[in-house]
């Protein structure tokens, strides 16, 4: 599913009860549902810019990490080759993601009893 597709299915799929009781789509067309996912990814993308943290839960979350500089092989010439160091956008899936995709039944976590 790309973008284009999830705006299209979030304008499908959410809708307000009016003062008729009639169901409508809150959002009036595509392109404002399109904006409002664009808008949605530039918040997150600015929060990873800013080295921060984005967690949604029951979703998962995005983190910056940092990898080292060193020397890596080149697999097709076999050459080491040097590279800096630089800053990698990691995705954790929450359990409930991870369960979902493996098509398990939801799990819940366990709380400890004292």
């Amino acid at each position: 599913m790309n973008r284009r597709e999830l705006a299209k299915t979030l304008q499908a799929q959410i809708q307000f009860e009016n003062e008729n009781g009639h169901q409508e789509p809150f959002f009036s067309s595509f392109a404002l549902a399109d904006d409002t996912l664009k808008l949605i990814f530039q918040i997150i993308g600015g929060e990873l810019e800013g080295g921060r943290e984005v967690s949604i839960a029951g979703f998962g979350r995005w983190k910056v990490r940092q990898t080292a500089a060193g020397l890596r092989r080149n697999p097709q010439t076999q050459e080491m080759v040097r590279v800096p160091a630089s800053h990698k956008v990691r995705f954790y899936p929450s359990t409930g993601l991870k369960s979902a995709v493996a098509g398990k039944a939801g799990t819940r976590r366990r709380t400890r009893r004292a």
